[in-house]
């Protein structure tokens, strides 16, 4: 989670770039805890630098303009996808069908790719993206087994309690809302899904266009 000092650097580069110094005048917040911060937001994709002067990243930008409880929202789903493991088992469909086998069909909530394929039909998702309950992880996991492929086609996401959900075609799916909020999370192909859901598309530049309809995430 982005805590108030990585919050008001946001706000702060959302008005422009800035050095370091810059932003410690501003903020008077420690030159070490700047710099600790500026690296955990690059980490997640939200800061870039160059030359010892930092500027928010498309995508930050992006959802910087939008609501203020979408942003919120958008920053505990990245610590929630922070805590994703990662499986190869054959290809998504298989990992569906393994997942369902391990769980059964009320152990798990789809959402992202496979609950707005599920949803629209539109684009195949590249894996199952699931919520799990933390304590039936260590179990599905073992059920499962850890596959050998280099691309990962299950992504399992623990939770303390499955979120609220829908039926679709036969298996549980985040509700549309939160769907939305996953997808304007990460952006890439889901301005894509949020068109064929029917939802408003944000204003993205030509270059994370070009990223979009090039397949890639």
């Amino acid at each position: 989670m982005v805590d108030e000092g990585g919050a008001f650097i946001l706000w702060l580069l959302a008005k422009g770039p800035a050095s370091i110094s810059e932003m410690e005048r501003e903020s008077s917040i420690p030159k070490t805890t700047l710099y600790r911060k500026i690296r955990e937001l690059s980490d997640r994709g939200w800061v870039v630098g160059e030359g010892g002067v930092y500027r928010l990243s498309e995508r930050a930008s992006t959802l910087l303009r939008m609501e203020a409880s979408l942003v919120l929202g958008a920053f505990h789903i990245e610590s929630l996808y922070s805590k994703a493991v990662k499986l190869s088992l054959g290809g998504w469909r298989k990992s569906l069908d393994r997942l369902r086998e391990c769980l059964g069909e009320g152990g798990f909530v789809l959402t992202y790719e496979t609950a707005a394929y599920l949803k629209t039909g539109y684009q195949t998702p590249s894996a199952v993206f699931a919520y799990v309950e933390e304590e039936k992880l260590r179990s599905a996991l073992t059920c499962l087994g850890s596959g050998d492929g280099l691309v990962a086609d299950l992504v399992l996401i623990p939770v303390k309690r499955l979120p609220r959900f829908e039926i679709v075609r036969g298996y549980q799916v985040v509700t549309a809302e939160r769907l939305r909020l996953e997808l304007l999370t990460w952006l890439g192909r889901g301005v894509l899904d949020l068109a064929a859901l029917g939802g408003l598309i944000p204003p993205v530049s030509e270059e994370m266009t070009d990223v979009v309809t090039s397949g890639s995430r």
